[in-house]
């Protein structure tokens, strides 16, 4: 500290967040100073690659510099240090409005910061020049606002850019001082477009924002008292590990001898930031848990005394199950045989550390093959100076084992798809093609070849036939989907076409030429041609899956690097290179200049070079490369055991693009990439054992409803049951036994998933051939299992199971351990890609001039097809005959309802449209297409059932009385019921009413279709309207096997449908047929597993609602008809495709505003909070002062009694003590309520309404220094069912929802609920309740994850949203803002929210991920709108 002119800058601080190096800044900040060796000294060439990857971001401020200039939107100012006065001259001088201002330059305001250390209580730092890109400046009548942009090329926010920023708005916070210059309270990261800046100029909607306070809470603490602490430390005292991130970093050689001599954990190659703190977490945990252990100053001699002592490994696995797993798969620990009967565990990485050899990591390998003929050895260079990363130049070498030296194709990277489908044509022609395996070196350049290969599939310009021919070859899993699933697509498709009776001509050549089967001959001779291709694809699947022998899956394209690391552990500190590697695998011969293959090199030759020069060097790295594949392989092989499990395979090249549309073409390439992606994670953990499966002790069997269940207890891991109806039994896991053996195969590796994924288990007669395919080690060890419960005996969890499978041995022994790993069940996809292929058949098969020429982008290109334009030309739709005379019988209903309303006819008002549903429903009536978009509680569901009434009553007075079919979807069945129940109890109403009009109502027959191959279609010649409530692939099943068209599609919460999946149902649908979709974009949205791009003219690759309202990309399609519409018209009615409702029944208005800040209208708010709710609550009084059991930890429960008390307190304007003010008081004034609808809109002076609360939970242990996430979980459960317990008492004829972001804590939860009992009655209270039958104490609760709460709604619900102090894994999940928003909006009274410290205060990486901040924010804004307590839970005492 005491250093002269010691300073850190911003750039300091920006890249210590990227290192997590707290040696870095004290090595900086003091200036030292590293000795000068050969091994530090700057090699031109690193300075060369070093300087390109600096130019990028130089070549993108100069491009953003120009276009704001050439856009007269920048100011440039001196670069010399600011002064406030001038700066704000300089600004008044300038007439524009908005602007940005470059060079501005300030020294930081060292007396203010000053005041910032001391009011912390540290030693005052210095700090250096600060130079922002840029300032934005907004001028208007109050004055000027500010704000801090920094343009970064990179291609997505990272948190050393906040680092930056915040620290630059800090000191500009005390520079520009109010009231002359006012913060934005924002700062900006200007990022370059997706398409690369040298394609599409720079746009301000780039700009990535973010909100400072979000910032403050973790910069300040680390600004003001970590970093100061951490400067004043002597040096050898500070945090610091050798790890690959050091690449680059000026101290790197220090360092790595430092690691080397020290016996640092940085000591072993490639160890993480992540696990080391895993490693020494161990270490820690033994530390505490034997006396005998003592640590010495070398981590690697620690970590072998710990893996070595097996008593003090096998307490750790007991005890502390998750670190030492992931301690064991981290350090490649095994058993290693002495004797017949002696054996020791030992490591491989570590003793290859402490040896200084190399070392073979015992452990089966699925992904490396041990030979092949042909290997192809792929070299690609890509520039970091250019405005978005591809592939430069390519090198591809072809080594043939019958051949002496290697084949060589280089090029420029537009030129690299032509070459390499060139060079898998010739290795697959003739019938004798041989086995081949393509091989990469790192993972980067295995994930840009396979980003280049989905980016040319998806929006390239590349040839179809080449672009088909290498995902064929190369897509990671193709292998699987041409043998197992293709065909059973393909044939599932044809199934469908011929089912339909005759065909065109055209019909049936347009099905052949895209099988490449002949078109030519009659119409009998094309049909029997496409029934023998049926018949040939029936006859492959499942069985040619397994013809290969192969077990995991072998990847099409290898990473070397990344295979070694898995094989071989190599005596290199930090990390090493394809250098490094050479030197060690293939001796000293490579440390001469003439075989230097370094990253630097090769860069140097591709910039200042001939391209005959770069082939030449790149043809040297694949050489280099292949030999040291064959080097490892003969080390692996001379150690024995054979693991390298897989041979080389023949390349297969077929990949199913049937689609010509080339919407229908992506859609139809995605639905393949979602498969392969979950495959690829199932893959990838059963390689490597499963280690995060949760593993069981097997108790014993009993009888359960549907057969026998057998019983586990957990030993550790995390058990979800899920989300499903338990009346489905899906066996979507794996049971084998827990043998942790690193040298025989997992059974899970050997499980074909493909082949039995969409088949109903049990197996039958006809289905169970499939499951004999597998092998013989699978059919003879491998349950699949059905979870069906999770719950606390004893203290104990306990899962319950049922399982199948054909093994002939008893399988189960109690007491023996049993891993339960997920399998892949899907038995939609087929379905959708089918009717996608339909689709696309019926889009070629439109006669051309109907809707014209389909060869450019023109609004008639979906030639009619629903979903085509859908996705299309939403616009397309247009009006419906007779919408005129249909609006003036619906102008009239509402008005009879609004007169009914007046003589207070009580079922008028359910009937009644509000202002935004009335312009909604009239939508809906005039138009082909109407999208209702709605926060949560503005009736979206009532809307659409109202809506749908009014519509078939004014089709029944125009005499429109022909047989109607609807079909109303939705994802879950949640919301399925909800819409189905709401439109019968509006018919209710409509009954209730005598002198109505309901001739049409009796011709209306709803219909649940939960089997759509059983469900009985419409009687023909009925005249009836059929309403069928389903799911999409119910509704799929049933319109398929009936051959139903359909007159209208109504998708409730779209924004949970996947674009795709919509097509299930639009297949149906009539050319003249009604689309009505609703939903909020707010909420849920649909999973995807694989990352897509984004596409200019579509949003093909989200939710139902993403396409409508952002296709064309420029925002939604059309203007959203909003509350401003005022007047309730035909005209307003129908001018908008998205219609937004404003008036909330829901939420109060507190709770209403809160939502309200992610949306960009207020609600209206429809209702307000009685009195009667903190009356209620003052009840709660009472449950502690009669003794009473209530089946929870009464401590527990005392604090939630108080909470709740003081909540009451707080409503009833009483002093209280307990509860803390929000930051930011909500005051909705009552004036903007309804008053038709509502009686409650008085104020009452002596009731304040509260809807927001908050607890803060922290969770610890009396009995236990550490705990775990699941133990965590119990204390917040039990906050939970206290919560449960007090509320029942206080309001019993309320229901109550328990939201849970994980399943865990549902069942956790469920666990805790099952031990409460219903308080036993006083004589007085038996003597006045006089009810013949009691309700079950828990019939109104509900606990569920947050997924399956969507669209439903509860007086009170407790969100869960908690994490211990030590976790942060999971914060990006719990900070989603529609997980948020979804689980706060179902509360109508009151809702609680559960969090803590690490939750409120998240360090500031997690902003880096633009959502997350965004949820961070919406998280603030209810912590700072909530009345909040802390309470302290003792888990040990659970």
């Amino acid at each position: 500290m005491e250093t002269r002119n010691s300073s850190l800058s911003a750039t300091n601080l920006a890249v210590y967040h990227h290192l997590n190096c707290d040696l870095y800044l004290h090595n900086v900040y003091h200036k030292h100073t590293q000795p000068t060796t050969p091994d530090n000294v700057a090699h031109p060439e690193a300075q060369l690659l070093v300087d390109s990857q600096y130019q990028r971001g130089i070549n993108w401020e100069a491009t953003l510099y120009s276009w704001l200039d050439e856009s007269n939107l920048l100011l440039k100012v001196p670069p010399m240090p600011l002064e406030a006065a001038v700066l704000y001259e300089n600004i008044l001088a300038d007439d524009r409005s908005h602007f940005f201002i470059a060079g501005v330059t300030f020294d930081p305001p060292r007396a203010s910061l000053r005041d910032r250390f001391e009011q912390a209580g540290t030693v005052p730092i210095n700090f250096g020049v600060g130079k922002p890109d840029l300032i934005e400046i907004t001028r208007d009548h109050q004055g000027i606002t500010w704000k801090v942009i920094d343009a970064k090329a990179s291609k997505s926010i990272k948190t050393s850019h906040h680092a930056q920023i915040y620290f630059y708005t800090l000191c500009l916070e005390y520079l520009l001082q109010y009231p002359a210059f006012k913060p934005s309270g924002e700062g900006g990261i200007w990022l370059p477009p997706d398409e690369g800046f040298n394609v599409v100029p720079p746009s301000i909607s780039d700009i990535k924002s973010i909100e400072i306070p979000l910032l403050s809470r973790s910069l300040d603490s680390f600004l003001f008292e970590r970093l100061p602490r951490l400067l004043s430390l002597p040096r050898d005292s500070v945090r610091w590990h050798f790890n690959p991130l050091c690449q680059g970093c000026k101290y790197n050689p220090e360092c790595r001898s430092l690691a080397i001599e020290s016996g640092r954990l940085g000591s072993m190659p490639n160890i993480s930031i992540s696990d080391a703190k895993t490693l020494q977490e161990l270490l820690d945990l033994t530390e505490q848990g034997f006396p005998d252990f003592t640590r010495s100053s070398s981590d690697i001699e620690d970590l072998h005394q710990v893996v070595t002592n097996s008593e003090a490994l096998s307490l750790l696995e007991q005890h502390f199950p998750i670190v030492a797993k992931k301690g064991k798969r981290i350090l490649g620990v095994r058993r290693k045989a002495l004797s017949d009967r002696q054996s020791a565990v030992t490591s491989s990485v570590l003793e290859s550390a402490r040896s200084g050899e190399i070392k073979v990591i015992s452990r089966r390998n699925f992904t490396c093959p041990t030979n092949e003929d042909v290997a192809i050895l792929i070299s690609l260079i890509q520039d970091p100076a250019t405005p978005r990363p591809q592939i430069e130049f390519f090198t591809v070498s072809l080594f043939d084992s019958l051949a002496s030296e290697g084949q060589a194709y280089s090029g420029k990277g537009s030129r690299f798809i032509m070459v390499l489908a060139t060079i898998i044509r010739e290795l697959t022609s003739g019938d004798d093609a041989r086995t081949a395996q393509f091989y990469v070196w790192s993972p980067a350049e295995q994930a840009l070849l396979q980003t280049h290969l989905i980016r040319q599939a998806l929006v390239g310009e590349v040839d179809r036939e080449d672009i088909r021919l290498c995902i064929g070859a190369l897509s990671q899993g193709a292998s699987l989907l041409q043998t197992a699933f293709q065909p059973v697509l393909l044939s599932g498709a044809l199934l469908a076409f011929l089912a339909k009776g005759k065909r065109l001509k055209a019909e049936y050549q347009a099905c052949l030429a895209r099988m490449e089967l002949s078109t030519d001959g009659t119409v009998p001779e094309l049909r029997a041609r496409v029934e023998q291709a049926l018949e040939r694809l029936q006859g492959i699947g499942p069985q040619a899956s397994r013809d290969s022998h192969e077990f995991g899956q072998l990847p099409r394209i290898v990473s070397v690097k990344k295979e070694i690391e898995s094989m071989i552990a190599l005596p290199i500190a930090g990390y090493w290179d394809l250098q490094e590697c050479a030197k060690v695998l293939l001796g000293a011969g490579f440390n001469k200049p003439e075989t230097e293959i370094t990253d630097e090199k090769i860069f140097k030759t591709f910039k200042k070079d001939s391209d005959g020069v770069l082939e030449e060097i790149l043809s040297l790295r694949n050489s280099t490369i292949y030999a040291i594949l064959n080097a490892a392989r003969r080390v692996v092989k001379h150690y024995g055991q054979n693991l390298l499990v897989n041979e080389g395979k023949k390349i297969m090249t077929e990949f199913m693009d049937v689609c010509r549309q080339d919407h229908l073409r992506k859609l139809f390439f995605m639905q393949q990439f979602e498969v392969l992606s979950k495959l690829n994670e199932l893959w990838t953990t059963r390689m490597e054992g499963s280690p995060d499966a949760p593993v069981l002790q097997y108790r014993g069997s009993t009888s359960g409803v549907r057969g026998i269940e057998h019983t586990f207890t957990i030993v550790s891991g995390v058990v979800d049951v899920p989300a499903s109806d338990k009346d489905i039994s899906f066996f979507d896991k794996l049971l084998v036994e827990d043998l942790n053996s690193d040298t025989e195969i997992p059974l899970e590796a050997m499980f074909d998933d493909l082949a039995v994924s969409g088949l109903v288990i049990p197996l039958n007669r006809w289905t169970k051939p499939s499951w004999e395919l597998q092998h013989p080690r699978v059919k003879g060890n491998v349950l699949l299992a059905d979870l069906r419960n999770v719950q606390s005996l004893n203290g104990k969890l306990v899962v319950s199971l049922r399982t199948w499978g054909t093994a002939t041995r008893q399988v189960l022994v109690p007491g023996r351990h049993y891993r339960l790993s997920p399998r892949f069940i899907d038995f939609n996809t087929t379905k959708v890609l089918s009717s996608l292929f339909e689709m696309d058949l019926r889009w070629e098969n439109k006669e051309d001039q109907e809707f014209g020429d389909s060869g450019g982008e023109g609004i008639h290109d979906h030639r009619g097809v629903p979903f085509l334009q859908l996705v299309m030309e939403p616009r397309s739709f247009g009006r419906v005959p007779k919408a005129k005379e249909s609006l003036t019988i619906e102008e009239n209903t509402q008005r009879v309802f609004r007169n009914l309303k007046k003589l207070d006819v009580e079922p008028a008002g359910s009937l009644l449209l509000k202002p935004s549903q009335h312009r909604a429903t009239q939508r809906l009536l005039a138009n082909r297409l109407a999208v209702i978009w709605g926060p949560p509680g503005t009736g979206k569901t009532h809307t659409i059932a109202l809506s749908i009434l009014r519509l078939l009553e004014a089709q029944w007075k125009l005499d429109d009385r022909g047989q109607n079919i609807i079909f109303l979807t939705a994802m879950t069945h949640a919301a399925i019921d909800a819409c189905q129940s709401k439109l019968e109890r509006l018919i209710d109403c409509y009954r209730s009413i005598d002198f109505l009009e309901l001739d049409w109502l009796d011709n209306i027959r709803i219909e649940r279709v939960m089997r759509g191959n059983d469900h009985p279609p419409p009687a023909r010649g009925s005249e009836a309207t059929h309403i069928y409530a389903g799911t999409l692939y119910q509704l799929y099943n049933f319109s398929k096997r009936h051959n139903i068209q359909v007159d209208c599609v109504i998708a409730d919460e779209a924004g949970q449908i996947a674009l795709a999946s919509l097509s299930l149902v639009l297949r149906s649908l009539s050319p003249t047929g009604r689309i009505i979709i609703a939903g909020d974009s707010e909420q849920l949205a649909p999973i995807f597993t694989g990352s897509y791009p984004r596409l200019k003219t579509a949003a093909l690759f989200g939710s139902v609602l993403d396409c409508v309202m952002f296709s064309q990309g420029d925002g939604p399609v059309v203007r959203s008809v909003s509350q401003t519409d005022s007047q309730e018209n035909t005209a307003s009615s129908s001018q908008g495709t998205i219609i937004q409702l404003t008036e909330n029944f829901r939420l109060n208005p507190d709770l209403g505003e809160f939502v309200a800040t992610i949306y960009s209208h207020q609600f209206k708010p429809q209702k307000v909070q009685s009195r009667k709710l903190a009356l209620r609550l003052q009840g709660i009084a009472d449950m502690s002062g009669k003794s009473r059991d209530f089946g929870v930890n009464s401590h527990i429960l005392a604090k939630m009694e108080t909470f709740l008390l003081g909540l009451s307190d707080v409503m009833l304007r009483k002093p209280q003590s307990v509860l803390k003010a929000p930051r930011f008081r909500t005051n909705v004034p009552l004036a903007e309520l309804d008053r038709e609808t509502e009686s409650q809109t008085i104020s009452d002076p002596t009731h304040q309404p509260v809807s927001l609360s908050l607890i803060q939970l922290k969770t610890w242990s009396s009995s236990a220094e550490q705990f775990g996430y699941e133990t965590h979980v119990h204390g917040e459960a039990a906050i939970a069912a206290a919560l449960v317990a007090a509320l029942r008492f206080c309001a019993p004829e309320d229901d109550i929802f328990v939201a849970t972001p994980h399943r865990v804590q549902r069942e956790a939860v469920k666990s805790a609920l099952g031990r409460l009992k219903r308080p036993e009655k006083t004589l007085e209270e038996t003597l006045e309740d006089v009810t013949i039958e009691e309700e079950n104490y828990l019939d109104k609760v509900t606990v569920d994850t947050i997924e399956r709460l969507q669209g439903s709604e509860a007086s009170f619900v407790i969100c869960l949203f908690s994490l211990p102090e030590v976790h942060s894994a999971d914060l990006g999940f719990l900070l989603g803002r529609r997980r948020l928003n979804v689980a706060i909006s179902r509360a109508k009274t009151l809702c609680i929210l559960v969090t803590s410290s690490q939750v409120l205060c998240p360090p500031v990486s997690v902003f880096a991920n633009e959502e997350t901040a965004k949820g961070y924010a919406f998280l603030k804004a209810y912590e700072d709108r909530a009345w909040s307590c802390d309470v302290s839970v003792d888990v040990g005492g659970l």
